[in-house]
């Protein structure tokens, strides 16, 4: 009987010491590793998030009732789920003091500014994949991965393209230099399901973008309101600027390019 007892014993033991070890480890790292943020209060006190990397910027405010919107991107509606997680993640994260005298970074890294209701910058900061270096000071510490912190308004923001039904179109002419010319029926009806399946992700303020030559649309739907629409190339797809001044949604919405796969009809 004792010495069933004795090897339970030493079989516990022995399951247990992988769970004391690296328990053990967890201890030694949170004892020794240093808050990124130290000074960062919580999520509902963040006001102004701004972000960069060389040219590219992405800045978030929160309004006095407590919306959030990108700055940066022609007030598009922000995110606040995904912002909320963002600081909260941020506010967590820890790492260890770089050696001195260890090699700088050759490239530049994505930087995160944090500001409160007061105004005050409470969190700075710039991140490369597995280092941070808190700002002004300049103190560099080792992280495990670093933050995402994407440079793309769409990553931050609850913005949806107008909902256009892909049965909502009549008719539709493209408007060119040399007049008007008459879409076919069913040039028409793939106008109509180009619009209803417009992707937010990846828009753009309208404004940033240059509309010269761009191909011009005007469809007409079901209940008489008239739609431009305006199409320009980007990447592997097209930006598309929609406006009509009878339809409110996409009146509120003039200010955005959204995306598609292909070209007009």
């Amino acid at each position: 009987m004792l010495e069933a007892l004795q090897r339970r014993g030493v079989v516990l033991a022995l399951l247990l010491l992988p769970l004391l070890v690296f328990g053990g480890a967890a201890v030694w790292r949170t004892m020794t590793s240093a808050a990124v943020f130290p000074d960062l209060p919580d999520a509902d006190d963040i006001t102004r998030i701004e972000i960069a990397r060389e040219r590219q910027q992405v800045v978030l405010a929160r309004q006095p009732g407590g919306r959030w919107l990108l700055i940066s991107a022609d007030d598009a509606p922000g995110d606040a789920a995904r912002i909320s997680t963002t600081i909260r993640e941020l506010r967590a994260m820890r790492g260890t003091m770089v050696a001195a005298g260890a090699p700088s970074q050759r490239r530049e890294g994505v930087e995160v500014r944090l500001t409160d209701r007061s105004g005050a910058v409470v969190g700075h900061a710039r991140f490369w994949t597995d280092e941070a270096m808190r700002l002004p000071a300049e103190q560099r510490l080792t992280i495990a991965d670093a933050p995402a912190l994407p440079l793309w308004p769409s990553a931050w923001s609850s913005l949806r393209p107008p909902a256009i039904a892909a049965d909502a179109l009549v008719s539709a002419r493209r408007i060119t230099p040399a007049g008007a010319t008459e879409l076919s029926r069913p040039a028409v009806r793939a106008l109509g399901a180009q619009l209803a399946g417009l992707s937010a992700s990846g828009f753009a303020p309208a404004r940033s973008l240059n509309w010269v030559g761009a191909d011009y649309v005007q469809a007409t739907t079901r209940d008489g309101s008239l739609i431009e629409v305006q199409a320009i190339p980007a990447g592997d797809g097209y930006h598309v600027r929609l406006t009509s001044d009878s339809a409110a949604d996409i009146r509120a919405a003039r200010a955005f390019a959204f995306r598609m796969q292909k070209a007009l009809p």
